[in-house]
């Protein structure tokens, strides 16, 4: 048998050429009850206005919230950030990253899910936006729930959110890629992710709420002599609803 050479390869990489970056973070508590109490007040005021005629959900309350909700919560600022953080990570990532280039981004949509028994939101992703995401507020414990015989032992995604990116790169052991990703919720968990990414809520039964706060959020980078590098082309307009709360609202 030929003697087998040892010399090590000179370079070495795994890295990451498909599929877009996932953002995730646990936020602090004080922020998770400013907005449990922020929401509490908009789904109980009659004045609040439904979002769920512009919505892919099957939910019954899905009502619109403003940036100057945020702002009177105390946590505008600290959602920004990490909008901005996410989009400058991702810029490192992917080459697009100077120390001397501008990123902007702007939340420009916002709203609460209350979702209770049998709602879901279907197969979907997001327009008017480059980046989507959700914080998750209340999360009931709906796991095991079904008790179907024939299904023990399997996963149980009730109340899941499954994120859809190649049906091929989800083969059994497949060690490369995965094509679709289940996140199973807490409270003060929040995912960001592209907008164009299809996306589903599963539904759950019996009693209890599952709270979220999904919202879109547009970006731009540039040079320091502002020279368009990527994202939005629009010029980081916010052209919908959330900048725009009427003083009777």
């Amino acid at each position: 048998m030929t003697e087998q050479i040892q010399t090590h390869p000179t370079e070495f990489k795994v890295e990451k050429h498909f599929g877009p970056y996932f953002a995730s973070c646990l936020l602090p508590q004080d922020a998770v009850d400013a907005m449990l109490k922020m929401s509490d007040e908009i789904l109980s005021d009659k004045l609040s206005e439904s979002h769920g005629q512009s919505l892919a959900g099957v939910i019954d309350k899905e009502i619109k919230v403003y940036k100057s909700d945020m702002e009177k919560a105390g946590v505008d600022q600290l959602i920004e950030s990490c909008v901005r953080s996410y989009v400058m990570h991702c810029a490192k990532k992917h080459g697009f990253f100077e120390e001397t280039h501008i990123y902007e981004s702007y939340i420009n949509s916002a709203w609460i899910v209350s979702q209770y028994e049998n709602e879901y939101n279907p197969a979907h992703n997001h327009t008017g936006c480059d980046i989507s995401a959700v914080i998750y507020l209340k999360v009931p414990d709906v796991k095991g729930r079904r008790n179907l015989e024939s299904k023990k032992g399997k996963q149980d995604n009730d109340g899941d959110i499954s994120f859809i990116h190649s049906a091929t790169g989800n083969r059994n052991f497949d060690i490369f890629e995965k094509g679709v990703m289940n996140i199973s919720p807490i409270s003060g968990l929040l995912v960001m992710f592209p907008s164009y990414l299809i996306h589903t809520v599963y539904p759950f039964i019996g009693e209890g709420e599952r709270r979220c706060l999904p919202f879109n959020a547009v970006y731009r980078v540039m040079t320091k002599d502002k020279n368009f590098i990527a994202g939005d082309l629009s010029g980081i307009q916010n052209p919908t609803f959330y900048m725009e709360k009427k003083p009777n609202e």
